[in-house]
């Protein structure tokens, strides 16, 4: 059976720290409501294999990012939504099963290669559904 390994982008577990977008992933943020809406869309019409989302409940409202392939910010314009690729930075929490309070993982990412990501169309979807547009 084949050794299941972190991806080399996740910090050690217990570890929280700023990795840069635009090598391993590009980031979506989503704030809000419309971000949870999103998750939870996304989550039904992926039978729950979204890829990686991130969720940073402080500030204002909560933000979600939804790791996408390295390159999707450049092409990226859906309203409502922050694409963030090379020069960018986006918290990440080590710990997969991390409480609620702080950052954490509402899908964390898989120990497999290659690793999924969320895919742009299905989050153009889920975001499309979550503003109420069919």
């Amino acid at each position: 059976m084949p050794r299941r390994t972190r991806p080399p982008w996740l910090p050690a577990e217990r570890v929280i720290d700023a990795v840069g977008a635009g090598r391993w992933w590009d980031a979506i943020a989503v704030d809000g409501p419309l971000g949870y809406a999103t998750a939870a869309r996304l989550k039904q019409i992926t039978d729950g294999h979204t890829g990686p989302i991130i969720c940073d409940p402080q500030g204002p409202e909560p933000r979600l990012y939804f790791l996408v392939p390295a390159g999707t910010a450049d092409r990226w314009a859906e309203p409502d939504t922050t694409p963030l690729g090379q020069c960018c930075y986006v918290g990440v929490n080590g710990t997969l099963d991390a409480d609620t309070v702080g950052l954490h993982w509402i899908t964390p990412p898989r120990c497999s290669r290659p690793e999924p990501l969320v895919r742009p169309q299905q989050l153009r979807s889920a975001l499309g559904t979550a503003r109420g547009i069919s």
